[in-house]
């Protein structure tokens, strides 16, 4: 198992939850949850697992944790190329 760096950036609030494009190369992804008590990091790490098949506890926000702008750890047998894939799809 290996463990990759992401930088995402995010959109709380959002209609729904989806990958949105790049901004600033940067992933970005809208959050159907607002940007309050934890709300919005939940909805991105649930987003995360399902579309990467992997459990939530693989995946760590490491920092931005009150940010649009955040840093996960994603711990799988992807590689970061496969990952980039699996979100953007």
């Amino acid at each position: 198992m290996t463990i990759v760096k992401f930088s995402i950036y995010v959109q709380p609030g959002a209609k729904q939850t989806g990958f949105a494009g790049y901004f600033a190369d940067k992933i970005k992804i809208k959050l159907n949850a607002p940007a309050q008590e934890n709300k919005a990091n939940q909805e991105l790490i649930i987003f995360l697992a399902k579309k990467l098949n992997l459990a939530k506890n693989n995946i760590t926000l490491l920092q931005g944790l009150t940010s649009r702008h955040k840093v996960v750890s994603i711990a799988s047998t992807y590689s970061a190329t496969e990952i980039i894939k699996m979100i953007t799809s």
